[in-house]
């Protein structure tokens, strides 16, 4: 019961409604909040109520257990065994996609990945869309050839908007995406200025925030933001309003579909920014999160060094020199932190709050601010699990914070570097593009060019290895019509993965919203969802592509080059193989018809149509066609703060 004094506490014009109480507060606590301002009264009151599972716990320190893993050593324990047991299925999986399209079982079980790009909500859509058009629950993309290939696939890495994909396809259970927009996702309430209940929504921010602080860790605006998306798109028991305590450590024991590998093992990666450093790609450190480890292949942004990686589940414990101090926690590795660390560009859009009615979290921001400096309002601080390790070597060794950002801040949008790595041994890349990098928010290869830029440069200056096939420049990308249809890049060049590079194009819709529209009716999400599909599956209106796509997945597994490929995937590879060939001239203005089919399809005699609507799409399940485009007016330089375009809050940052 809340006592009338603390009733009178909570009824002061900027306070908020009371969260659901977990424990009744006392008379002495009621007392304690005499002489206070009106804000500390409220903050003080809202720390004694409410649920705080968000925050971390103390824990005994176990014995036996490895805390710090060098990089040398090879995948963690954890992984080898996920990866054994997936196997299990992605065998016959690949064998059953294989034959269905006359080909041979390959000799060995190809390793598969896909990659989502970053971009906000446009990103997850489209990605889960491309994701959906590989899954048999989806009429249209069992239809279109190319359902069943996600059972084949062995590891899914995010970034950004494409970690909140696999973060609520993981902790769903890999439910079908268009399900999920029926039956979970809360779209249509903004993220920030959500529709309904949104003073609960702020008073839950708060107490959750508060309490990790409490416990004595670091807070940011990125605990604000990872809260708020995942009260959108985790499972309800796991939401703002119940309890937000699902860990990423314990996916595989609460997710039986994780659990047991019949879902690709999930990576979402971010990348670290220390004080007063410019990141770029060539000297950026990419850090991994995955259910079993916290850490990275290389240390260092100046200089480079071997990385290592930390148990997830007890990340937040005190280490020094790779030991536990005597004090361990649980906790820290929330699935809502670890998404928004890797979305930290959207932090700014929280600034947006700042003379509303919220009181506190306008506080708590204000704090944050004060704390950090406004230049810092898009990081992510974890405790250096890394301090006084390899003292020496090792450059992060004097740190207090790893600090992260979005990923995409280094113009590496799709978080294909997880899948190079060598000792992971993945044969193809499935990497859908949905960046905005173009006037009309549609992709032209910058992102792949990049990654391939940061490989040259270190493998020149650091020796570091990266397995990534040449792309051509931005300019070659758009000439070559490449960012509007699939292309393989690096088909023989088999020291490297191969990469089907699938970037967002309007098949069926205007998939090309705003970074920073944080909100969606259900059916601008599902027209989204169903272009991301299309631009995997070409609407189905190219025959042979299923089988080329059965080759590129495959091809590794055979060991083909040129010489001994078989002719049918031969003459696939002839057509959807990077030609080499690198335009460089400036191109005119990217901007595609909507409902229309990429060009060079039409060019190559692949298809005669030269329009594409849903209801050309086998299997669709939808016949709507049309939706606006978005203005190219939106594409603007950003620097810092917020400001409002076409009724979407905008924080002003780097562009993804």
């Amino acid at each position: 019961m809340i006592t009338p004094a603390l009733l009178a506490i909570l009824a002061i014009p900027t306070a908020f409604a009371a969260h659901p109480l977990s424990r009744e507060a006392s008379t002495r606590e009621i007392e304690g909040y005499e002489g206070l301002t009106r804000r500390e009264a409220q903050e003080l009151a809202i720390r004694s109520l409410g649920d705080k599972s968000y925050a971390p716990y103390q824990v005994d320190c176990p014995t036996g257990l490895t805390w710090i893993r060098n990089a040398t050593e090879g995948l963690s324990q954890g992984e080898k065994d996920f990866l054994t047991k997936r196997e299990q299925k992605t065998g016959p999986a690949v064998n059953t996609m294989a034959s269905s399209h006359g080909i041979p079982n390959p000799p060995r079980t190809p390793s598969i990945g896909v990659a989502l790009a970053g971009g906000g909500y446009r990103a997850m859509l489209t990605g889960l869309g491309g994701v959906m058009g590989m899954m048999n629950q989806s009429s249209e993309g069992s239809a279109s050839g190319l359902g069943g290939w996600l059972d084949g696939v062995t590891y899914w890495a995010g970034l950004s908007g494409g970690s909140w994909a696999t973060g609520t396809f993981m902790a769903n259970g890999g439910a079908l995406p268009s399900d999920l927009l029926t039956n979970l996702w809360n779209l249509d309430s903004n993220l920030i200025f959500p529709d309904d209940d949104k003073l609960s929504f702020y008073t839950s921010l708060v107490t959750e925030t508060n309490a990790k602080k409490d416990a004595g860790f670091p807070t940011q605006l990125t605990d604000l933001w990872g809260l708020a998306i995942a009260s959108h798109m985790l499972p309800t028991q796991y939401q703002l309003s119940n309890t937000p305590n699902l860990t990423f450590s314990q996916l595989p024991s609460v997710i039986s579909q994780l659990g047991d590998a019949d879902l690709p093992m999930p990576i979402i990666i971010a990348a670290e920014r220390e004080a007063g450093e410019l990141v770029v790609a060539e000297n950026a450190t990419v850090w991994e999160f995955t259910p079993y480890e916290f850490g990275s292949w290389a240390f260092g942004s100046v200089q480079k060094s071997i990385g290592a990686f930390t148990n997830l589940e007890y990340l937040g414990s005190e280490l020094n020199g790779g030991q536990p101090n005597g004090t361990c926690f649980k906790g820290f590795d929330q699935l809502s932190y670890v998404m928004g660390t890797s979305a930290t560009l959207f932090n700014g859009a929280l600034l947006a709050i700042n003379g509303t009615d919220t009181g506190l979290v306008t506080g708590l921001i204000e704090g944050f601010l004060q704390d950090l400096g406004e230049d810092q309002e898009d990081i992510s601080r974890v405790p250096n699990s890394f301090a006084n390790y390899n003292s020496g070597e090792n450059p992060i060794a004097e740190l207090e914070y790893i600090t992260l950002v979005d990923a995409g801040e280094t113009n590496q949008n799709i978080p294909i570097e997880p899948l190079l790595v060598p000792l992971r041994e993945v044969d193809a890349i499935i990497a859908f593009d949905s960046s905005y990098d173009s006037t009309y928010i549609w992709p032209n290869g910058t992102a792949l060019r990049t990654t391939f830029e940061r490989a040259k440069v270190l493998a020149e200056t650091t020796g570091t290895n990266i397995r990534m096939p040449e792309v051509p420049s931005e300019n070659g990308f758009v000439n070559g019509g490449y960012n509007t249809r699939p292309t393989f890049f690096g088909c023989n060049d088999t020291t490297t993965p191969l990469i089907i590079y699938v970037p967002n194009y309007p098949w069926s819709a205007a998939a090309n919203t705003s970074t920073y529209q944080l909100s969606y009716t259900n059916q601008e999400a599902e027209m989204t969802l169903n272009n991301g599909m299309r631009s995997l599956t070409l609407n189905g209106s190219i025959e042979t592509w299923p089988k080329c796509f059965a080759c590129a997945l495959t091809d590794r597994s055979f060991g083909y080059t040129s010489e001994n490929r078989t002719s049918d995937c031969q003459s696939c590879f002839d057509t959807w193989c990077w030609a080499g060939d690198d335009n460089t001239t400036t191109p005119n203005t990217y901007e595609p018809v909507i409902g229309s089919i990429p060009p060079w399809l039409i060019s190559k005699g692949l298809t005669t149509n030269s329009t594409s609507t849903p209801t050309n799409a086998k299997g669709a399940n939808t016949t709507s066609s049309t939706q606006t485009t978005t203005s190219g007016a939106e594409k603007i330089s950003l620097s810092s703060g917020i400001m409002m375009i076409g009724g979407s809050i905008v924080a002003l940052g780097m562009l993804l």
